[in-house]
């Protein structure tokens, strides 16, 4: 019987990704053609046109040297070329006032891989989310540089892909980063397979994150802790509990 689950989960899991990968493709050229749309009106037509041509411009940009005003430093010390108002149009984070008197960004913090995707997004609207780790990076990438859209995408990919063993290491990012949909899916996986999971599984989570998640999901966060081989959180419960410990003494 939960092997006959376990297929059938997998089975809709594949679907969903499917279909994500179907509803991304056709959210990325409901965009292009609404920014080539226009009314009959000769104004309305010509900004119409203005606008789908610039889209276009802005497509044909990316990681080419025309009209280029800023570089990317990534972590092999190479350069990609960049564009101060494609940057400004995409966040808040690369403001006019940011961006002034810079010549450089340095994200020599990011993988290459991560870094080329990043950018192929802010000047496509196109990601290949195809491993968890570079869907996990580039969600914690969207945040720091205030990119919704991206974040949502990333999200939505590592809802699909989640796993018992990852599902953990996945709550940690979506808390860190407000991932609230991959946080609540990752968080009732937890909930559901409480029993299957290893002090292995747990061995990255901060001990007060793991702690407020002990406090709400078992009765006995201290035992739980325990069987987690997790002394900084058994240390935790006992300076929250100190009153309660204090009374045997």
């Amino acid at each position: 019987m939960v092997q006959k689950l376990e297929n059938h989960l997998r089975l809709l899991k594949e679907e969903y990704t499917k279909l994500q990968k179907s509803y991304t493709e056709l959210e990325r050229r409901y965009s292009l053609k609404s920014a080539s749309a226009g009314d009959s009106g000769d104004d309305v037509g010509e900004l119409s046109s203005f606008i789908s041509r610039l889209t276009m411009t802005v497509v044909r940009l990316y990681n080419r040297k025309s009209y280029s005003d800023i570089t990317i430093k990534l972590k092999d010390k190479s350069q990609i070329p960049a564009h101060r108002f494609v940057l400004n149009a995409r966040s808040d984070k690369w403001s006019e006032e940011f961006l002034e008197n810079k010549t450089e960004l340095d994200w020599s913090d990011l993988d290459n891989e991560v870094a080329y995707a990043l950018l192929r997004w802010i000047y496509t609207d196109a990601v290949d989310l195809q491993t968890d780790a570079i869907s996990l990076a580039l969600l914690r990438a969207s945040h720091t540089f205030k990119l919704p859209g991206l974040l949502g995408l990333c999200e939505r990919a590592l809802v699909s892909s989640v796993s018992v063993r990852s599902c953990v290491r996945f709550y940690c990012v979506a808390e860190e980063v407000g991932a609230t949909s991959l946080l609540e899916y990752c968080s009732g996986l937890i909930s559901t397979h409480w029993d299957d999971l290893t002090p292995q599984d747990f061995e990255h989570m901060s001990g007060p994150l793991l702690y407020k998640m002990l406090k709400s999901k078992t009765d006995n966060p201290l035992h739980a802790a325990v069987r987690l081989l997790r002394e900084d959180v058994v240390f935790l419960c006992l300076v929250e509990n100190d009153g309660m410990v204090s009374s045997f003494y």
